[in-house]
């Protein structure tokens, strides 16, 4: 896994002037880089037992499968975030069995080859979050201005929220919306336990 990112070009004092970047601007970021907070909040909302499973989580695909059926629309995924990887880097998103299918097992292929801690570097410098901004550094610099490691755990908890639609939880456009979702992440952090509930409401 080798993306193509961004050039930065400084000024004689070292500021930065602009980015230059073909097709995608990518800020790429090391695993020990990105901020624990991010990783279990974007692990607490898509795929709890990410560190748990072998790339397919059968217990996630089932209930997925019940409640969409009540629902009679898709509301809710079954793909654990190494399947959401293979997605976007290796497969199309065309919608078959038969892509479901290769999807899970490179998945669990990938995850003989890879660490978890390798699958989640890659996925976090992969994914979207809008306004052409492609990886984690990148978000956390166009949308706060800010490095990896200075993000708050609510600002990390918004980030790990753009990734499902980051047309509809864009903190420029859809404040409103992009809140109440990390808030259901912070919630769903606290009821695990990976927070505490003076920080949930902090």
């Amino acid at each position: 896994y080798n993306p193509p990112t961004s050039s930065v070009i400084l000024d004689a004092k070292g500021q930065k002037l602009a980015y230059i970047f073909e097709g995608k601007h990518r800020l790429y970021a090391a695993y020990d880089e990105i901020p624990g907070y991010l990783i279990e909040a974007l692990v607490a909302i898509e795929d709890t037992r990410f560190f748990e499973h072998n790339g397919v989580n059968p217990d996630a695909i089932i209930r997925a499968a019940i409640r969409n059926f009540e629902a009679g629309h898709k509301v809710e995924g079954g793909s654990t975030l190494t399947q959401q990887l293979v997605k976007n880097t290796i497969l199309s998103n065309e919608k078959s069995y038969s892509r479901k299918i290769k999807e899970a097992i490179l998945s669990m292929k990938i995850e003989n080859e890879l660490t978890k801690e390798q699958i989640l570097e890659r996925y976090l410098n992969e994914m979207f979050f809008g306004h052409g901004y492609y990886g984690v550094k990148t978000a956390a610099k166009g949308f706060f201005r800010k490095e990896l490691d200075e993000l708050t755990l609510k600002e990390s908890a918004l980030l790990a929220g753009l990734m499902k639609a980051p047309s509809s939880y864009d903190p420029t456009r859809n404040l409103d919306k992009a809140l109440t979702r990390a808030s259901t992440i912070l919630s769903r952090m606290n009821k695990l336990g990976w927070i505490t509930h003076d920080k949930y409401i902090d």
